[in-house]
Order: structure tokens, then sequence, then C-alpha cells
């Protein structure tokens, strides 16, 4: 079954004019979330999923934005922003989320989340680490969740700068670099800049895969969820600068339109 969804996002022009930066770098590390990559095209990534879930559920959302031209607000067109495909029943089943960013700037898989939920049969946490460090090999680091329900396994990729608070006490240190396809997304990487955690060059960043083996209880060892996440910002943050300053300058030319095609009242 497949579905089609559209959101419709409006965004304050001048709050984009600040969000307008770097050209984009496709970073595209080996890793693969049963084979789909980040950098792949829309194409790309819905071959790989139905060539791994021919039979799930698929759900494809679109997204738009809208500019101001001082009078009333108009939309852009609407765009691919992820495919969901989801499978198996509610005690063992998978769900596999692949987001893409936006246009004007080539869409690209910037963020990939796979869950496998396993209540019906779990793992021993031996088991599934010897399985994840086989395909990813050695993480950088591996850190116990908070509320002792397990670990985050957490690679980066090489040659790029690790941006986000990496001190073992910090939730960015169990996560991947959060990313979005809209610029309002940017507010996460901006507050890095601020706290020095961020090159002023976003497409330095390096990309990110978190595995999270979550346990049936504090300190079990028996895992029932896994979740892996992977994230682009390399790419997703120049790209979301690239959309906010389209919108501006949307905006900018769609107001001096307006204005000077309004026409003179009777005087």
């Amino acid at each position: 079954m497949s579905a089609n969804r559209i959101h419709r996002r409006s965004i304050p022009v001048a709050a984009l004019l600040m969000l307008a930066g770097a050209a984009s770098s496709f970073a595209a590390p080996e890793w693969d979330v049963v084979g789909v990559r980040l950098g792949m095209s829309p194409e790309q990534a819905r071959s790989a999923m139905l060539a791994h879930a021919p039979k799930g559920e698929v759900t494809e959302q679109k997204r738009q934005f809208a500019f101001n031209d001082g009078v009333k607000d108009q939309p852009t067109p609407a765009f691919l922003s992820s495919i969901v495909i989801q499978q198996g029943p509610t005690n063992s089943s998978e769900t596999l989320e692949v987001m893409f960013s936006a246009p004007p700037l080539e869409q690209r898989v910037i963020r990939v989340i796979r869950t496998l939920v396993m209540y019906d049969n779990p793992l021993p946490m031996d088991r599934a680490m010897a399985s994840v460090t086989q395909k990813y090999g050695k993480p950088s680091t591996v850190l116990e969740a908070n509320n002792g329900r397990g670990n985050f396994s957490r690679w980066v990729e090489p040659g790029k700068v690790v941006c986000g608070d990496t001190a073992p006490t910090s939730m960015d240190a169990r996560q991947t670099p959060p990313v979005d396809n809209s610029p309002a997304g940017l507010g996460q990487y901006q507050a890095w800049q601020r706290r020095k955690l961020a090159p002023a060059d976003a497409s330095t960043c390096s990309a990110a895969l978190v595995v999270n083996l979550v346990t049936r209880a504090p300190r079990e060892s028996v895992v029932t969820e896994m979740k892996f996440v992977m994230t682009d910002p390399g790419h997703a943050v120049p790209a979301m600068q690239a959309t906010a300053k389209q919108l501006a300058d949307l905006q900018a030319e769609a107001r001096t339109t307006r204005q000077n095609s309004a026409a003179m009242p009777k005087m």
C-alpha cells in the first residue's frame, strides 16, 4: 500500500536571510542501512528500500514551503521529503525512514532511521554487538544509555570535523547530528556555532552513524529493540541554507513585483 502526504511550511524570511551560507559537499561514507546510503538520490533510495522490503507498507511524504509577497503567502512547488516503509506485527516490526534534502540543491539522502522491534525474538547483547561491529567495524565510542537500558555505539566519518558536543555526558555523543530539509532546522547548527562546536563551513562536518541497542530493563543483557540512525550534516546544512536563500530571494522578488504593479487610485 502506498500513500502520499504533503506538509506545508511557512517560514519568516527575515530569519532566512541570516541562514544562507556555504555550498554543499556530499559526504558519502561506505556505511549502509539495508542497502540505503547517505548521498543517494531519491530514485536510488526508493529502489534499495523496495529491494529490502518488497511487501512493506510504503508512505511517501511531500513537503512545500511558502513565502509572503507582502499581502499573502505564496506556496513553492512540493518536493519529496521522505519515504517510510513499515512491515511486521507490533511486537516484531521494522520501520525504515529515509529523508531527502530540499531543492534547489540536488536532492540527496540526508537521514536514515531503521527501527527493529524484537519483543517476540530478543537477542543477547553480546550477539547484537558482535553483529553490529561485524558490519560497521569498531565504533568510535560506546556509551551506556542514561536510563541504563542498553548502549549507544557511534561512528563518525573520517577526515571531517565532528560537530556537536562530544563529551561522554552529552546527549550529542549519543546521537547523530540532527538534520532536516526545512531551513527551520538550522537552529541546532547555529547553537553549536555559538558554542564553538561547529565550523563556519558546514560542509566540513562529518556524517555520523549511531546504533542504539535497547534492553528490556535497566542493566539487562537482552536486546528488545535496535535503532540505526545515519545523518549527513555536511550536505543537509548547506542544503537548508540554500533553501533559505531561495525563499528569501523569491520573497524579495515577489514583493517588488507586487509593489510595482499596484494600481494607483484615482486622485
